[in-house]
């Protein structure tokens, strides 16, 4: 596989990143979702893109994709928790915080895979 290849791989819609396949399995574990946890946990553990020859970190779990093969029921739930998220943090005054920002984004990146 060459570096455009790669690059287009994983720049797929159902293609995420690491942190936040591991930040949305925690928000799960921490809601009780362990079904929804188990099934991110899959992805997690099976789903992993191999890293080309040339990488420049192919150790850096950091740097590494999965291709997320969920159900449409699994991305709504998913998306579901991150709105709550993101709603729980806004500020008192309806103003936005960073921590809904960061949620905000996360529902954006699961919304990816739905609409397209």
């Amino acid at each position: 596989m060459n570096a455009e290849e790669y690059k287009s791989l994983i720049n797929s819609k159902d293609v995420f990143d690491h942190t936040s396949l591991n930040i949305t399995w925690k928000e799960l574990v921490l809601r009780q979702e362990f079904g929804l946890a188990g099934n991110l946990k899959r992805v997690l553990e099976n789903n992993k893109i191999a890293k080309p020859d040339f990488h420049s970190k192919p150790y850096d779990i950091s740097t590494t994709y999965y291709k997320v093969d969920l159900s449409a029921d699994d991305f709504e739930k998913i998306i579901d928790v991150f709105i709550n998220l993101e709603t729980s943090h806004v500020g008192e005054n309806g103003e936005t915080t960073s921590s809904a920002s960061f949620y905000a984004s996360l529902v954006d990146k699961w919304n990816r895979i739905v609409c397209g």
